[in-house]
């Protein structure tokens, strides 16, 4: 500000006045300050506390979930004042919840709720809120201009090819509801018969896809309930659509029930890379898990590349109070993490899940020293089992004794009592060579535990043997066990650390102590299951728990966290009723219009199929491969097989955005697609690439009833109907399906689509009470419940109880180790051991090391082995082959004495960096990545000032790099650095230096010195909101600088590219057959092949190799260092501060004695 000579005389005349006062005036409004001896006892001045409750009064309370992708579903309290959430706060109310039979959750339970719980009303308020339905202009002229077929001419004339730089209108939602409905019908009939399968065989799509439609145009529409569990009616509700689609399917091609088809239901779980999915493949269950208070009982517990301490906040305290309990803690991990900081001891390893090799290696040290629980082995594990050394595949009855039939069940057992679809033709009896007779003798699935030893059964473990089959031949036989004495020749102690880089005496120490210690228990997540071979990777961390009786007794078994998959939790059985299946696959055709009804397994069919989103993330392809020695080779199995993507609707799932390769898909895939919908509360980055936004009410405005429940804590709750008002034109998710398929019925003039969703009659709250009510008590987990005791507080506290399971906590396999019942696969036992035909030829049978396709320094995907059981095909593909597919499916084995010696070519080429992306603890994955508080406490650059306007907003993402690397590479800490994986197809296929979009994809991001992380490996936190045309765009226009869109509310984390940069699709062999027997999710049932988000293929975003080279120097303004470094704050900065050395060295800290 500048004064003139008359404003100065002003200020100075008042400034002279104000010295004037007298000394006792001044006195008396500047009172000296009041000493205060015990403020607990007595304080002089209270007024400050007027001002403490009038900030914290309020009007009303209520509860509602905070229900994001991260498991927990906490029960929080939200208070209201002037009809404004002004604040959210623990309910502490978990300790008094029970179950029908009086059961009761512990108070350990509480508290139940994080930082991002605290911060959601401004989420719900802010400036990215959908705030009405909107739409795309040029979708709206296709639509209006009647639907032409879309050829190349018109994708480019609406704008398919360019969703990026078009803009939205907003519509009504009765217009909205009008235009998602013809949309359906054009789309459903532009793709139906001959017709369509000759225009998607133009468009370039694989035979087998199309060939998986079955002439239905509905094949094409792919709809995904985002991680349904955290709102199951509104969120899985969009299923109950896909098989409606059954109805339009029958319209457009006249035909009638049971002769049409439905939508495709796209996953979850497994889009994710959440899921474990070596977990089906030894004991036939999705999942593993348990209730975190079965942490109780443990008295080992590994955290093997998991992050519970930053990532399961309210969950974390479960794993620390092990060590008051008097448990060991051991940490995994290549690096030093928060998990570590609480252990016993640290295993540091190579990333890249080198670590399979220490499960192996401990194994070895288990055999050799004789920890074995022999008892457990042989009884409960498929070790006693016979293997053929010609075929590689156990030997069976039949094959040597003449006119075998398979043993009767009993009427009583597990199998044939419980299991909805036993089939006994399909599940063959095995073979185990008994020491009491010296014989091979057959055995059942139902022969483990005490049943074995009851018909006086004694397998040998040892040994080699001869059998003549019935057609005369004499072949070897041996034990699994002996196989494996054999097998694990290649995983010394030395070979182990040279593969993973685990200290020797730790690697003993971790197999001595899982071989003395009971029970154990393994636990791992993101940072395990999104490598390529995670299957290989969790089967292996079964094998030292098996071997030490460690799966079954509370307290023990491998376990996985991530992500809220657990459809499961509304299991249906033939004695329950459908649960689950009564929502989604409830007969469109032949609805239960009485509402007062539950429907019955004869009301279930489902024309819907399941379908894995990682297809469409491939460039909307299967795996299929032109081998040299075989031609063209489908490694997708026919029970997976995709189908082409033309209309997509997904709820409450940033799902463009945390897509893999997301590039590649919003530059090139999606130009194919017809329909994209997106129903969130935000507008996230697949909002931006949206041609539909429904925008629905958030948690606390939930006007009808939801429930949820969780993985990992045994609560099932309903909430709804008492929160605030809708803040803007947002409506309940369930009442736009419900006024969708109303609009459908109109537009079609069919009404059963209205009839299938008169479930949902009425008005708020009580809309969604009867599907609630379908749902649950049909299920083995709520089957006895009445829904209004639940609403009520019968059960401790309104909207409440407890899930129905054998035991608490949850426990899984109790029943399995305590009353002898079989586990879900062929043969009832766990098993080390793989003989479908997939996985021999894959080289995957025994449970052995593999280093990834590209996140490794060696030969891609090698076998390291050289045990002569293993025989896998590598169809005639070279070693130095670097197409991306073919080193998919490429299986060569070495001795590692020979891989050692082999180089990855990108690492040749300088990509010699692992990139790790673990989820933050500030994120609910994508979910608060731009809410202002979150993104300040994210990173090491966050200012709510934005001093330096470079920043994307008020905060920006940082990749954390080992000091040295940065300074071999000329990197200070703080600075803009480029990260850039393999140019041959990322950020996207056909990229060029001067193609404007490749601006936009180019990850550029800030660099933060973190000497926890070894040389070669760095760490980015995933799900990021990514870089858009629109974002850069408003990044380099708006004065301000921030990466905030201009035209729509969209946020970017980055100035330009995002996570997703550096990622592209794998899509793992293992995890696409059709042979696989294990146990359907959400039914009490057996099957084989596909299911989504159960056997199925697992996103693998880690699984890449990245270079990094300076951008900007980090100082404002873009020079110099950044300010902390400059100012001697920083542990690496070369401007040392006495301050911060001294509060490093903890000489700050002073104790008396």
């Amino acid at each position: 500000m500048r004064l003139n000579r008359r404003k100065f005389l002003q200020v100075s005349a008042g400034v002279a006045t104000a010295m004037a006062l007298s000394s006792k005036k001044v006195g008396a409004q500047l009172k000296p300050v009041v000493k205060v001896g015990n403020p607990l006892e007595a304080y002089p001045d209270r007024r400050w506390e007027e001002v403490y409750r009038d900030q914290y009064k309020y009007e009303r309370s209520f509860t509602y979930c905070c229900s994001p992708n991260d498991t927990h579903q906490c029960r929080v309290r939200g208070f209201v004042r002037n009809g404004i959430l002004m604040r959210i706060e623990q309910n502490y109310d978990h300790h008094k919840v029970r179950d029908l039979y009086g059961n009761q959750a512990d108070a350990a339970w509480n508290p139940r709720m994080c930082l991002r719980g605290m911060t959601f009303p401004r989420r719900a308020y802010g400036p990215y809120r959908n705030k009405y339905p909107m739409i795309r202009v040029g979708w709206k002229q296709w639509a209006d201009d009647g639907f032409p077929y879309l050829d190349k001419e018109n994708r480019e004339k609406y704008k398919f090819t360019s969703r990026g730089t078009d803009e939205f209108v907003r519509m009504t939602w009765d217009q909205t509801f009008t235009y998602l409905a013809k949309g359906h019908v054009a789309i459903g009939k532009a793709y139906s018969g001959a017709r369509g399968a000759q225009r998607l065989k133009n468009e370039g799509y694989q035979p087998e896809m199309i060939e998986a439609m079955g002439g239905s145009g509905a094949r094409v529409m792919k709809y995904r309930g985002g991680m349904g569990l955290l709102g199951v009616v509104g969120k899985y509700g969009i299923y109950r659509i896909a098989n409606m689609l059954g109805l339009l399917d029958s319209i457009v091609r006249g035909r009638g029930p049971g002769q049409v088809l439905g939508g495709r239901a796209w996953c979850n779980y497994t889009w994710h890379g959440d899921q474990a999915p070596g977990h089906s493949w030894v004991h036939g269950m999705q999942t593993s898990d348990i209730d975190f208070a079965d942490h109780r009982y443990a008295k080992l517990t590994i955290q093997w590349g998991k992050n519970l301490i930053e990532n399961k906040m309210p969950e974390a305290h479960w794993y620390t109070e092990i060590m008051e309990r008097g448990g060991t803690l051991v940490a995994v991990s290549p690096e030093y993490n928060p998990p570590a900081t609480k252990a016993d001891y640290w295993i540091p390893v190579r990333a890249g899940l080198s670590d399979t090799s220490l499960f192996l290696g401990c194994a070895k040290i288990i055999m050799d020293e004789g920890l074995v629980d022999v008892n457990y082995v042989k009884e409960y594990t498929d070790m006693p089992l016979l293997v053929r050394t010609d075929n590689l595949i156990r030997l069976h009855p039949d094959d040597f004794i003449p006119g075998y039939r398979n043993q009767d069940l009993p009427k009583d057992g597990f199998t044939t009592k419980w299991m909805k679809n036993f089939n006994r033709d399909k599940i063959p009896d095995f073979v185990v060579w008994d020491s009491n007779t010296d014989k091979p003798v057959a055995i059942t699935r139902e022969d483990i535990g005490a049943k074995m030893r009851r018909k006086n059964i004694d397998p040998v473990l040892d040994g080699v043997f001869d059998v003549k089959l019935v057609n005369g031949k004499t072949i070897t036989v041996m034990p699994l066990y002996e196989m494996y004495k054999i097998h694990l020749k290649d995983y010394d102690i030395d070979t182990v650390n040279q593969i993973c880089h685990a200290p020797k005496d730790l690697i003993v120490r971790l197999a001595r102590d899982i071989g003395t210690i009971m029970p154990v228990e393994i636990h791992y997540g993101e940072g395990i299951n999104h490598y390529f071979h995670a299957t290989m990777h969790n089967r292996a961390s079964y094998v030292p728990l098996m071997l030490t009786g460690n799966v079954g007794p509370k307290g023990s078994g491998s376990h996985t966290w991530a992500g809220n998959y657990k459809a499961g939790n509304y299991q249906g059985s033939h004695w329950s009723g459908p649960g689950f299946a009564s929502m989604v696959a409830e007969d469109p055709f032949n609805p239960v219009l009485d509402i007062a009804k539950n429907a019955d397994w004869k009301d279930i069919k489902g024309y819907m199929k399941g379908e894995e989103v990682s297809y469409w993330a491939h460039r909307d392809k299967a795996l299929i491969v032109n081998t040299p020695r075989y031609g063209r080779k489908v490694f997708t199995g026919r029970s997976h097989m995709p189908t082409p993507s033309k209309l997509i609707w997904f709820v409450n799932v940033n799902v463009i955005n945390n897509a893999k390769w997301f590039y590649e898909l919003v530059f090139n895939t999606n130009n194919n697609v017809d329909m994209i919908v997106a129903q969130d509360i935000e507008f996230t980055g697949s909002c931006e690439y949206a041609d539909l936004i429904l925008a629905p009410n958030c948690w606390a405005e939930f006007e009808s009833y939801e429930i949820t429940s969780s993985c990992s804590n045994p609560f099932h709750q309903i909430w709804g109907g008492t929160g605030i008002k809708p803040i803007f034109d947002t409506i309940d998710d369930n009442l736009i399906h419900r006024e969708f398929s109303r609009r459908l019925a109109e537009v079609t003039g069919d009404k059963r689509f209205a009839d299938y969703m008169k479930v949902y009659e009425g008005e708020a709250p009580n809309r969604t009470k009867a599907m609630i009510r379908r749902l649950f008590t049909t299920s083995t987990s709520g089957m006895g419940y009445n829904i209004d005791d639940i609403i009520n507080g019968k059960y401790g506290e309104p909207g409440c109880c407890l899930l129905l399971y054998r035991t608490y906590p949850r426990s899984p396999f109790w029943e399995m180790y305590t009353e002898s019942k079989p586990f879900y696969t062929r043969h009832g036992r766990i098993q080390f051991y793989n003989d479908e035909p997939e996985a021999i030829e894959f080289g995957e049978n025994f449970i052995v090391h593999r280093e990834g396709p590209e996140a490794t320094p060696y030969l891609p995907n090698v076998i390291v082995s050289t045990n002569p059981y293993i025989r896998p095909d590598d169809y005639g593909i070279p070693e130095d082959e670097q197409d991306p597919d073919l080193r998919h499916v490429r299986n060569i084995k070495k001795p590692w004495s020979a891989v050692r010696t082999t180089k990855n070519f990108l690492w040749e080429k300088g990509y010699r960096f692992y990139c790790v992306t673990p989820k933050s603890r500030h994120t609910a994955h994508s979910s608060w990545a731009t809410t202002d508080w979150n993104m300040i406490w994210n990173n090491n650059f966050g200012d709510p000032y934005r001093m330096d306007k470079r920043s994307p907003g008020v905060g920006e993402w940082q990749v954390h790099m080992n000091p040295f690397l940065c300074k071999d590479l000329g990197i200070n800490d703080g600075d803009y650095v480029y990260c850039d994986a393999n140019p041959a197809d990322r950020p996207y296929m056909g990229w060029k230096p001067s193609d404007p979009r490749y601006k936009v994809a180019r990850l550029m991001l800030r660099a933060k010195y973190n000497p926890s992380y070894p040389y070669h490996t760095t760490m980015m936190k995933h799900a990021t909101w990514q870089s858009t045309e629109r974002s850069v765009k408003a990044h380099e226009e708006r004065p301000d600088g921030r990466a905030m869109s201009m035209t729509t509310p969209y946020q970017s984390n980055f100035r330009y590219g995002g996570q997703q940069s550096i990622t592209r699709s794998w899509l793992m062999p293992m995890q696409q057959t059709d042979s696989l027997f294990h146990k359907a999710k959400s039914k009490m049932k057996f099957m084989h092949g596909y299911e989504a988000d159960n056997h199925a293929v697992n996103a693998v975003p880690k699984e890449t190799l990245v270079k990094f080279s300076k951008a900007e120097d980090g100082g404002l303004h873009g020079k110099g260092l950044w300010e902390p470094v400059r100012t001697g704050y920083t542990p690496e900065s070369p401007l040392k501060d006495r301050f911060a050395e001294m509060y490093l060295a903890g000489q700050y800290v002073r104790v008396k004695i």
